[in-house]
């Protein structure tokens, strides 16, 4: 990770010696002073002040003896983590969860391969509240190995692998004060005249042709585009006499709003995302899930 030209002159500058330093490193003077000469050439400046009795670190020697052990320390420090990681690879998932991202399926799923699977262990780690694409999916097989979400089949493509588990119809959240609260399912024909709150376009293609049907059918129906469903997202229907476009399994997020199937074919794929490269632990995971039926 770092230039071991460093533990040459670490060395020396502590026994102020090259001859003490090359004994303590099993290796030639000679090799030892060339490691020094090639450090020396590539910072551009001299590191140690050379006399009969020994060597000497000068001004810019000091500095750079001091922030060189940080390096090595820093370097260390990284390989070792680095390590621990690519063995938790082998053996451990680690799922993500937040509000929107709960684990649904997931403790089904792990109950029943357990057992099959007794090297395979699972950490549970908790999601920012808001997290952009951008950053849920870069740190997606950097910081967690997979999450449980509905799958967005326009904007996540090439972000991600997904496994689907199932299909989950689009249906309608509104306050309790709201016009259609009391109603036991809607048409489409019901949102005539209302203000849709709805993912921005390009996430989901199931949601792009809703919205197009939505618009063309009914020029009436205001749009209000959310980059996040988050709490804020719920509160702002709460108080609002708005439409929230959502999925039956989002309705134990807000349960202050009245989730109302919606009369239409469009539904959306729910199931496991999971990084481009996955560790063989995730692998593994991914594998015995796809082989499980499960009910949503």
């Amino acid at each position: 990770m770092y230039n071991h030209q460093l533990d040459a002159f670490i060395r020396a500058a502590d026994l102020g010696s090259f001859g003490k330093a090359a004994e303590a490193m099993f290796i030639s003077s000679p090799a030892l002073i060339q490691q020094i000469n090639l450090l020396e050439g590539r910072c551009g400046f001299k590191l140690f002040t050379r006399t009969n009795h020994g060597v000497k670190l000068t001004p810019a020697g000091k500095s750079l003896y001091e922030d060189a052990k940080t390096i090595i320390r820093l370097s260390e420090d990284a390989v070792s983590k680095a390590s621990r990681l690519a063995e938790q690879g082998e053996t451990t998932v680690r799922i993500e969860t937040s509000l929107l991202y709960k684990c649904r399926l997931l403790p089904e799923i792990w109950a029943r391969i357990s057992e099959e699977h007794p090297e395979l262990k699972i950490e549970i780690l908790p999601m920012a509240e808001y997290q952009n694409r951008g950053t849920t999916f870069s740190s997606l097989g950097v910081d967690f190995d997979l999450f449980e979400a509905i799958y967005g089949s326009k904007g996540w493509k090439g972000n991600c692998q997904f496994l689907k588990l199932s299909e989950v119809p689009i249906c309608c959240a509104v306050s309790k004060t709201h016009r259609l609260a009391k109603s036991a399912k809607l048409s489409i024909q019901d949102l005539n005249g209302e203000y849709l709150v709805m993912p921005i376009e390009g996430v989901s293609a199931e949601l792009d042709c809703f919205r197009a049907e939505i618009t063309e059918k009914f020029p009436t129906v205001q749009i209000i585009d959310s980059s996040y469903y988050g709490v804020d997202t719920f509160t702002m229907c709460e108080v609002n006499p708005y439409v929230l476009i959502t999925q039956p399994v989002y309705a134990d997020i807000h349960t202050n709003l009245i989730t109302i199937p919606l009369e239409t074919d469009y539904t959306m794929p729910y199931g496991l995302v999971y990084a481009n490269e996955p560790t063989p632990a995730t692998n593994s995971f991914i594998k015995a899930a796809s082989d499980l039926k499960l009910k949503m």
